[in-house]
């Protein structure tokens, strides 16, 4: 059963925090992403596997409340982060102190995350102060799942140069940062949760297309020895396999044949629904490329990001994502 009534996802305060950042409506990832920390068993073993022992230990995680994901800023613009979660303390359950985690979940290296993820926390800061609230502590957690190596920097790290002397200034802040791929399969599959270790299964194997069909042959089976039904969160499962396997029909058809007999009739239904939609989808989409072709040929010639901002009608922020994900990659 969905926990949040929204897909969405972010755990914290109702707090307008976060930078003007548009994320891509058809980025597989991050869909999948709030799909699964939108299920409240899954959000609380991942926080348990991934936090520090010692910050975990502090939460109440039965208090555990997912808020809404976007918020307008100073401008009046709307600005959206991955996941927030709004715990209370154990030692403190008569109080209203709280603890959150912000959750940025990244496909790809972001050398300047930090500076991304520190705007994040100004504004969640200023947004208690303004609503006076108690000031209380905010976790970032970083969850990156892509191919490339990826060697996270503080802020700090962003001034590599800097005499020891002015290094003291930059506002330097620790971040959990989770790299999924260089976890291996067998300390992933070691996670009691079989909703959580078969999503990040999922999400670890994104870049090794290849490989995907027997990932999910493997969690379906598992979840029928397990006799495990969850049937939206499956769907969700399904979508994203067919989101970033590229399978051709007729290899869909052979790999049906291999899954158990419970599961067939879901996927099918799922890949039938995904072949009705797609060309509205695709036209969608063609529109969302078309802006991005236009930012990447625009870039190439000197043009500015606020004129490409401004003739795509997206957010400098998100033109700057657009040309960062494609140059990287």
């Amino acid at each position: 059963m969905n926990f949040f009534p929204a897909i969405k996802t972010i755990f914290f305060p109702d707090f307008p925090y976060f930078c003007p950042m548009k994320k891509s409506l058809y980025n597989p990832h991050d869909k999948f992403f709030k799909a699964m920390m939108a299920e409240k068993d899954i959000a609380i073993d991942f926080l348990k596997q991934f936090l520090p022992s010692e910050v975990s230990a502090l939460i109440d995680y039965d208090s555990l409340e997912l808020k809404k994901d976007s918020f307008l800023d100073d401008k009046l613009r709307e600005i959206f982060a991955d996941s927030v979660i709004q715990c209370r303390m154990k030692y403190d359950k008569e109080s209203v102190f709280y603890l959150s985690v912000l959750i940025e979940h990244k496909s790809y290296p972001d050398k300047n995350v930090a500076l991304q993820l520190l705007q994040y926390l100004v504004n969640a800061y200023q947004s208690q102060m303004k609503n006076e609230q108690a000031l209380h502590p905010i976790v970032p957690l970083l969850f990156y799942h892509g191919k490339q190596t990826w060697a996270y920097r503080s802020l700090s790290g962003l001034f590599p140069d800097l005499k020891p002397r002015l290094r003291r200034y930059i506002p330097d802040f620790e971040t959990v940062f989770v790299d999924l791929v260089r976890i291996s399969d067998t300390e992933i599959l070691e996670i009691e949760n079989i909703f959580l270790h078969s999503s990040l299964i999922m999400q670890r194997y994104t870049d090794f297309p290849e490989e995907l069909p027997d990932q999910l042959k493997r969690i379906l089976k598992r979840f029928a020895v397990e006799k495990l039904s969850r049937k939206n969160f499956e769907q969700a499962i399904f979508v994203y396999f067919f989101e970033i396997s590229n399978l051709k029909r007729e290899e869909f058809m052979n790999l049906v044949k291999t899954i158990p007999k419970d599961k067939k009739s879901e996927l099918m239904t799922t890949y039938e629904m995904i072949e009705q939609i797609g060309v509205e989808k695709g036209i969608e989409k063609g529109i969302e490329q078309n802006k991005v072709d236009i930012i990447l040929k625009g870039h190439q010639k000197g043009a500015s990001i606020e004129f490409l901002a401004d003739i795509t009608g997206l957010s400098p922020e998100r033109v700057k994502e657009i040309i960062s994900q494609n140059v990287e990659s």
